[in-house]
């Protein structure tokens, strides 16, 4: 039974994570991290670094894959919920597997950072990644966690803030020919370092365009902790209405993050 909700979840929300088999490949085609591909940028890197504001959490270095999955919440913090790996093994599925995505699959591409946000990636290439998909008898959220140089997270930030500003609807030609409208900031988390909220209407149609589109409205929280940047997400499977993201979770995950994670 447990499979076939973790098949359900990643079915009705293929719009929002974006195929996380399509985000586990394309990071030598994608730019990648600045520092690794820039003339020069390893210095700018470090210039910006030393300006980024001292972070709320004791880690003042980005965790490796090890330290992240120590930092990704369990049942432990969130008793009632069951966290579970999304395909922990497989091709494209599980940690460690996101990577640096190709804003040319984005149009306009100046709404790039929110569709890399809603599969947990970027145009940066990250230093570990863990996925989770959390449930209780309320429903499901999915989480990622994503550890960069501090440089390129307050990058991630930044230009997830500026393309909310501007971008009101999109479509993303890869995986999947996919539209999403209506896109709309809400209330900013007041967790980490700093955040942003916001929803999105997913229109996701067949290849065959042989079936009726698809609607979910689903909701978003993006929030950086250090050079840590968690994703949360919510969506109704059953009815086109606000799901709201879990604040138990959200406030558990954060504690885990900002403390330095489990001790094993």
């Amino acid at each position: 039974m447990k499979n076939v909700v973790i098949r359900r979840w990643a079915v009705v929300a293929a719009g929002m994570v974006l195929g996380l088999g399509a985000v586990g490949c394309g990071a030598e085609k994608s730019g990648g991290s600045t520092a690794d591909h820039a003339p020069g940028a390893e210095i700018a890197a470090r210039t910006a670094s030393a300006a980024t504001p001292t972070p709320k959490s004791p880690a003042q270095s980005p965790l490796t894959q090890n330290q992240l999955e120590r930092a990704v919440v369990d049942e432990r913090d969130v008793p009632g919920w069951t966290i579970s790996r999304l395909g922990d093994g497989t091709d494209g599925f599980g940690d460690g597997t996101v990577s640096a995505l190709r804003e040319e699959a984005t149009r306009p591409v100046s709404c790039a950072p929110v569709g890399s946000a809603l599969s947990g990636a970027s145009k940066y290439t990250p230093l570990g990644s863990v996925t989770r998909m959390a449930q209780n008898e309320d429903g499901i959220s999915g989480l990622h966690l994503v550890s960069y140089r501090a440089a390129d997270a307050a990058r991630v930030m930044d230009e997830l803030r500026s393309a909310l500003a501007a971008c009101t609807a999109y479509t993303m030609t890869f995986p999947a020919d996919t539209t999403f409208e209506k896109l709309r900031r809400t209330g900013d988390p007041h967790q980490g370092d700093e955040g942003v909220s916001f929803r999105l209407d997913v229109v996701s149609r067949s290849p065959s365009g042989d079936s009726d589109p698809y609607r979910s409205l689903q909701s978003f929280q993006v929030i950086r902790s250090g050079s840590t940047v968690a994703v949360f997400d919510a969506v109704d499977l059953d009815a086109y209405r606000v799901k709201k993201i879990p604040a138990a979770l959200v406030t558990a995950q954060m504690k885990v993050l900002e403390t330095g994670g489990h001790r094993r």
